[in-house]
């Protein structure tokens, strides 16, 4: 079957308006497989019948979901893009570590955008576990998301074949994945579990927010994603994953994706074969010595002892970055005394802005002082699990998240943040009613309504999500 040059400009327009994606004239042919590969499946077979019948579907319809999925390029690797992985091995991960040591605070938060089938997020993991010998202290996020759900289906099993790890260091493979059969490599449930996947169109609202995980980044890497947006749709990407970085915290784009420009107020850091882009000034000047390998073993009961293995990816002993920062990520700054008490709703307010700008432990104060004023509010008990799980304290969160819904059992927030947590956790059973109940919940709500206590987020992209959870596990 063949896609007419009037079908092809409609889906065009329309992929462009609800996806953000872009298909110029060279990539027609692209369009045309994609849009043929999603009418065999789909209610409407004909691509001109089956575009009529999409532009009916409100943007949270699974099927604008599935056609994504069709239309975009899920091919990745381990450790693709060596440049990159050896900046963020030798300079960008051990000054983001010494720089929380120096603090006394033990979390960093990193976010993989456009995950595909999990390769970058298992790389970063592996990265951290040779970084961090006391990885068991620190309260790690590592974030996945994709707009695929059979893609985030396949990173969650976790198992690969051997052109997966085409790029990846001598020795990884067999030190961090299990062989299962003859061609299959399955990674190690110690390192799996500090990935959490969830469904997300980085071209659509919903982020950054407290409510999706998605806010208060040291790290976030959206590589090969932007190239296939519209200028437009790069630029409020853009915006947004700015905004969900913390104050010195980095992006890492693939070195394709636009210009200098277009990351503006982010500073761009040049490393050998890589630019990544930094939140905050970045004065010029050469890169500080890196802080000292720490001692101990790299993976606790492992055949390998990586610390006695060199870095996975050597220094260069000449080149070295024309520009990086030397100021220290700032700290926190310290929570203000009030000289009246305010109400409920504003420490609430305040303790909001503080979660989303990455002071958790300042928000979390002022979500007790709320709930000290009254215990019975449920946005407070809310947004202190909100909070609480960012800083990887699960128990926490999923006690103050069961008041939550004591409180009020409609809150579709609620039970969403307790399936979503539950599943993270491997309870699938629970987790999908929760998250079921979320579905029930918000169905009958018009889409574009704001739901309370969410972050601002509207009953059609919190809909759209849970479900998107639903159909991926």
């Amino acid at each position: 079957m063949r896609v007419s040059d009037e079908v092809r400009l409609r889906a065009r327009a329309l992929i462009a308006s609800r996806l953000g994606l872009d298909f110029a004239e060279h990539r027609q042919a692209d369009l045309e497989r994609g849009l043929l590969r999603a009418c065999r499946s789909a209610p409407v077979s004909a691509p001109e019948a089956y575009l009529t019948w999409l532009a009916t579907l409100p943007d949270e319809s699974p099927e604008w979901r599935r056609l994504a999925g069709h239309l975009t390029v899920g091919e990745t690797y381990f450790f693709r893009d060596r440049a990159t992985f050896e900046a963020l091995e030798q300079h960008v991960l051990p000054s983001l570590i010494a720089a929380r040591r120096s603090d006394g605070t033990l979390r960093l938060r990193l976010w993989s955008g456009g995950c595909a089938t999990g390769e970058e997020p298992y790389s970063l993991a592996i990265l951290l576990d040779r970084l961090l010998p006391d990885r068991a202290d620190w309260a790690l996020t590592i974030l996945a998301t994709d707009i695929n759900p059979t893609a985030l289906e396949a990173a969650r099993r976790a198992c690969y074949r051997e052109w997966a790890f085409r790029e990846t260091p001598s020795g990884m493979r067999d030190g961090y994945f299990h062989r299962r059969g003859a061609e299959t490599f399955e990674l190690d449930e110690r390192i799996r579990r500090m990935v959490t996947f969830a469904p997300l169109n980085l071209a659509e609202n919903g982020y950054p927010a407290v409510m999706t995980n998605t806010s208060a980044m040291d790290l976030i890497l959206c590589r090969n994603v932007l190239m296939y947006f519209t200028r437009e749709a790069q630029r409020e990407t853009v915006a947004r994953l700015q905004r969900a970085l913390l104050p010195g915290g980095w992006l890492v784009v693939s070195p394709a994706e636009g210009s200098a420009e277009l990351f503006r107020p982010l500073a761009a850091v040049n490393f050998p074969g890589a630019i990544f882009y930094r939140e905050g000034p970045v004065p010029g000047a050469s890169l500080p010595p890196l802080p000292p390998r720490e001692e101990g073993r790299w993976g606790e009961g492992w055949a390998r002892d990586f610390a006695a293995q060199p870095p996975l990816f050597p220094a260069p002993e000449t080149e070295s970055p024309r520009s990086m920062p030397t100021d220290p990520v700032p700290s926190p700054p310290a929570a203000q005394a009030e000289e009246a008490s305010p109400d409920t709703a504003t420490l609430l307010q305040r303790a909001r802005a503080l979660a989303d700008q990455g002071h958790l432990e300042e928000a979390h104060h002022l979500c007790e002082a709320a709930l000290a004023q009254d215990r019975l509010d449920p946005e407070a008990h809310l947004l202190l699990a909100a909070i609480c799980q960012e800083r990887a304290q699960a128990p926490t969160a999923l006690e103050a998240l069961r008041r939550a819904i004591y409180l009020a059992p409609d809150s579709a927030p609620a039970h969403f943040l307790l399936g979503s947590l539950l599943l993270q956790q491997g309870d699938r059973r629970r987790g999908r009613r929760y998250m079921e109940t979320v579905v029930r919940l918000l169905s009958p709500i018009p889409r574009d309504e704001a739901v309370p206590g969410s972050d601002g987020l509207t009953a059609g992209r919190l809909l759209e999500t849970a479900r998107a959870y639903l159909e991926s596990r």
